[in-house]
Formats: structure tokens, C-alpha cells, sequence
């Protein structure tokens, strides 16, 4: 607002001082009172008339416009009425489908947690496959190094010593893992055989 007082003020330097200070006055009595003085002519007095006039006829136009809005409003209405009607009866249809859905998606749940444990099995088994393929090696090298008269051996005494370890698991109802997370354990059973079938 102080960017347009100043403009118009500052518009204002080529005139008198006492129009210059009229204007301002009315300015300032505009811009902090809401105050404007005005001058009306008869031809202004004439266009408010004609406006008065049209908006008069505006006015019946209109008012005969919401009647007609009123009665179409009417049959709206009813047609609502009906489309509530209509989407109750989808909606119960949608709980319908949706209570179906959650009994699939139970059912699936239950399928995918008996196949995860399914599946859970089947690696218990094939890790007890794998740490009995090692045990078989294992029997079967103890069993040719006593054949070959290698019995007294440390290596013999100290392979044997994990081979009844890995038996007394199995009947304590554990799993033999083969050694997956005893590297070290794999490392020696594997310096033992290099020990047991040297000459």
C-alpha cells in the first residue's frame, strides 16, 4: 500500500501545492479511514439506475433459474436415493469378497509356513546326508588302515577319537554337520588320512 501512496504522491509533483495537498488528503483519508470523496454526475446517476434495472431483471431470471434447479434437484434426489441403494448392495458384496480374499490369504499363509517347513526338512536332511557322506570316508579309511596294520598309528587313535565323537552325537539324537562350521576340524581330519596313508 506505501508503494502505491508513494507512487501517486510522487505522480503528483507537477501540480499546484494546494491541488497536490488536496489530493493527498483525500489519499491519506482513503488509505487509513476508508473515507473517498466523490463527484457524481447525472449521467453516472443514470448508468447506476440502468444497473439497478438489469440486476433487478437478473434477479427474476435467476430466481426462476433455482426454481427450475429446485425441481431438478428433486428428481436428483430421488436418483441419489436409488445410487445409495445400489452401493450398499456393492458394498456388501465388497465385504463379501473381501472376507474371501482373507480366508485365501489365511490359507496361504498356512500353505507357504508348511512348505518353509517342509523345506526346513528337507535342509536338516540333506545336511544330515552330507555330514554322513563325510562319516562314510572316515569308516571306511579307519577301517583300511587296521587293515593295513596302521592301528597303532596317532593319526589312526586320533581319527578314531572323532569318529566315535560323531557317533555319539548322532545317538544323542544331534546332527553331524560334517564339519561345515569347523574348518580347522576339516583341515585335520584331512592332515590324519595324509598321515594314515603314508608308508
Amino acid at each position: 500500500m506505501s508503494g502505491v501512496l508513494g507512487y501517486v504522491l510522487g505522480y503528483e509533483d507537477g501540480q499546484s501545492s494546494a491541488e497536490t495537498s488536496r489530493r493527498n488528503r483525500e489519499i491519506v483519508d482513503l488509505v487509513f479511514y476508508g473515507q473517498r470523496t466523490v463527484q457524481v454526475d447525472q449521467s453516472y446517476l443514470n448508468q447506476l439506475h440502468q444497473l439497478v434495472e438489469k440486476h433487478r431483471g437478473d434477479a427474476v431470471y435467476n430466481f426462476n433459474k433455482v426454481e427450475q434447479f429446485y425441481a431438478e434437484a428433486l428428481d436428483w434426489k430421488e436418483a441419489a436415493f436409488h445410487f445409495k441403494a445400489t452401493t450398499e448392495a456393492l458394498e456388501a458384496q465388497l465385504s463379501a469378497l473381501q472376507a474371501t480374499l482373507a480366508e485365501r490369504d489365511a490359507a496361504l499363509d498356512r500353505s507357504t509356513e508348511a512348505l518353509a517347513q517342509e523345506r526346513a526338512a528337507h535342509q536338516i536332511t540333506r545336511d544330515e546326508k552330507q555330514g554322513f557322506n563325510l562319516f562314510r570316508p572316515m569308516a571306511t579309511w579307519l577301517i583300511n588302515a587296521h587293515i593295513a596294520g596302521r592301528a597303532e598309528r596317532p593319526a589312526f587313535v586320533e581319527m578314531r577319537d572323532m569318529a566315535k565323537d560323531v557317533t555319539d552325537a548322532i545317538e544323542r539324537g544331534e546332527i553331524f554337520w560334517g564339519y561345515r562350521d569347523e574348518p580347522e576340524k576339516k583341515e585335520r581330519l584331512r592332515a590324519l588320512l595324509n598321515a594314515l596313508l603314508a608308508k
